[in-house]
């Protein structure tokens, strides 16, 4: 096999790998281009936001209504520009809340970003957690204010008595 063939062999190969992982990860991940055009996506996705084949190489404004949120596009925008991660917390109209992560994508040969990798990590269940632990927390605190206000006069009135029996003891 010659140098050419081995190396086309080694890039079928790796391509291979990574089309595996894109079939195989669970997490819902966007690859969008410096152009703001998507250009892969994963199966979890695909489901999450009605994408389809035909989606790809689109740009991201058109198809933006499938993330239900409006701020996508400055954000990839804003993470392109000043090549830092973006986290942000964000509902679906579903009523899912997921960690989305924007994540610049620095091409390698001369260290620019040239578009960015989004995640989405499914988070319903810790906030709504949350929530109840908030809840909870107002539940005591809401307890601990009746309690204290129902012993305030009992005491207040135990220490007027004793005031007045050290008054009266010789």
């Amino acid at each position: 096999m010659s140098d050419k063939n081995q190396q086309i062999q080694n890039l079928i190969e790796h391509n291979d790998e990574l089309e595996n992982y894109f079939r195989n990860t669970i997490i819902p991940q966007l690859f969008i281009d410096g152009d703001l055009k998507l250009q892969k996506f994963t199966p979890p996705a695909m489901k999450q936001f009605s994408l389809s084949a035909s989606d790809i190489g689109r740009p991201i404004n058109e198809i933006k209504d499938n993330f239900r949120f409006p701020s996508i596009v400055d954000n990839i925008q804003q993470v392109i520009k000043s090549n830092e991660i973006l986290e942000k917390e964000i509902q679906t109209t579903d009523l899912r809340w997921y960690q989305m992560n924007i994540i610049p994508y620095v091409k390698m040969r001369d260290n620019k970003t040239d578009g960015v990798i989004i995640t989405f990590v499914e988070i319903t269940m810790r906030i709504k957690d949350l929530k109840e632990q908030e809840k909870l927390i107002a539940d005591h605190e809401i307890l601990l204010d009746t309690i204290s206000h129902d012993i305030k006069n009992p005491l207040a009135n135990l220490v007027l008595a004793i005031d007045l029996f050290k008054d009266i003891s010789p």
